[in-house]
């Protein structure tokens, strides 16, 4: 089936900076084996259980060291999601909440949810032939307002293959933005 029908979420939508968070929600499980059941008092966590990948990024290498360099070269729009790495997708994660700090660097992170878009799907008895399937897409989206560091918190849950939160965590990091 093509996928011609496809329709972007918005026909106003202004050019951004995509990012993602990509989340090792194994080892993350395994390090902190009784984490928080509760959204309002999270897990904190380490550096070292999130990944950063973006569009915007000339270097390709990873360094977690609770400092994200951005670099808006797509408008001052950063579009944020978060996404795991497993094999069988064990867990999945969700990003419930953003805060920024008082330094002006950042807006206020804004959720937006695009509902019932429909998006391709490997056809397993034909895989070059994808089917359309219905989903609903989010991300965070914040405005750079000047260049400097920004104190971020970002709190989300994993949640099992049935959509029940085994945990929340947040991490806390400076986002640096380069003019």
């Amino acid at each position: 089936m093509s996928t011609d029908t496809l329709v972007p979420p918005s026909k106003n939508t202004e050019p951004a900076n995509n990012v993602s968070l990509i989340v090792d929600a194994e080892t993350l499980l395994s390090r902190y084996p009784q984490p928080s059941l509760e959204p309002d008092s999270p897990t904190v966590i380490d550096d070292e259980f999130i990944f950063v990948a973006g569009g915007t990024q000339t270097k390709k290498s990873v360094k977690n060291d609770s400092i994200i360099t951005l670099t808006a070269t797509n408008g001052k729009t950063f579009h944020i999601r978060g996404r795991t790495v497993g094999l069988q997708a064990e867990h999945s994660v969700v990003f419930y909440d953003i805060t920024v700090g008082d330094a002006g660097v950042l807006s206020p992170p804004q959720l937006i949810v695009h509902s019932g878009l429909t998006l391709p799907a490997p056809n397993p008895e034909n895989p070059t032939q994808p089917v359309n399937q219905k989903a609903d897409d989010h991300y965070w989206q914040c405005k750079q307002l000047a260049a400097g560091v920004e104190k971020c918190e970002l709190s989300f849950m994993v949640v099992n293959t049935s959509c029940e939160a085994v945990g929340y965590f947040s991490w806390v990091v400076e986002v640096k933005l380069a003019s």
